[in-house]
């Protein structure tokens, strides 16, 4: 694991209930205030996403306590601390740009674009967990800092309440091509999904030649459903931050910054600035 600016996200996404022992604190509920933006399409800087998020401190025999009643049946104790979710939110910047594509049979210029675009609808889980010790040269132990991980998901979601919510037992509506007497027709291709980013206005639109076509947008903070964001556990009042490349290449990257915190309020909400 690099210190500092990291290139990549570590780890596999790990069941919420596979815990190792991390004490949870008593006293003042314990907050996590993430910001994210994602640069989607580089070298232009000016196409992005940003993701708010934030979470608190939740202990996890509250969490799973049928776990935790079959841990004391032995005399044992299920220890931990899992991150519920308080509450997301995201913003999309619109684009466009021309890429090659084929007019019956003939290159041709395709054109890509997405537009503005907001949502309420972001959903994450986390928790603590403690690495294995490094070994040296000499098969020596050298303990590690505890660390955090994070996961954009559409899973089940532990909420500050301490409430289960089955995120995909809900029902989805999702809007396709909206099409205008005079225009040229759009027609919605490929199915539509949960996100754990949902924008409001989900589509991404395709032109070449006399076609033209919508389909969902796919948010740039999947990859954290697959490799979820891994680092040192700051310091209560403290920060950490980085950055983690991703697409082809790691072309694209993230930059992040996560504050914890005693105050509930998120320093940087629906702010565009970490």
């Amino acid at each position: 694991m690099k210190r500092g600016w990291t290139t990549a996200a570590a780890g596999a996404v790990v069941c919420l209930g596979v815990l190792l022992a991390v004490a949870g604190a008593a006293g003042p509920k314990v907050y996590w205030h993430f910001t994210f933006k994602a640069f989607v399409h580089m070298p232009d800087q000016n196409a992005v996403e940003w993701a708010w998020v934030t979470m608190v401190e939740y202990d996890t025999p509250k969490a799973f306590p049928d776990e935790a009643e079959t841990a004391r049946q032995p005399g044992g104790t299920l220890q931990g601390t899992v991150l519920a979710f308080v509450r997301g939110a995201a913003w999309r910047s619109a684009h466009r740009y021309n890429t090659d594509g084929i007019c019956h049979g003939q290159p041709a210029t395709k054109t890509i674009s997405w537009v503005q675009s907001d949502s309420d609808s972001v959903y994450c889980g986390g928790q603590f967990f403690a690495p294995r010790p490094a070994i040296d040269a000499e098969g020596r132990l050298t303990p590690l800092p505890d660390q955090f991980r994070l996961v954009f998901t559409t899973r089940k979601i532990l909420h500050e309440d301490g409430r289960w919510e089955d995120l995909k037992s809900q029902a989805q509506v999702f809007v396709g091509a909206i099409n205008f007497e005079g225009r040229s027709a759009e027609e919605t291709k490929g199915k539509f999904h949960l996100q754990a980013v949902n924008y409001r206005d989900n589509l991404i639109h395709h032109k070449v030649c006399d076609r033209a076509w919508a389909e969902q947008y796919l948010t740039a903070f999947r990859h954290f459903s697959n490799q979820p964001l891994e680092y040192d556990v700051p310091a209560v009042g403290g920060n950490v931050w980085g950055q983690v490349g991703f697409g082809h290449e790691d072309k694209n990257y993230f930059v992040w910054e996560v504050h914890r915190s005693t105050s509930r309020e998120h320093p940087h909400w629906k702010q565009q600035t970490m």
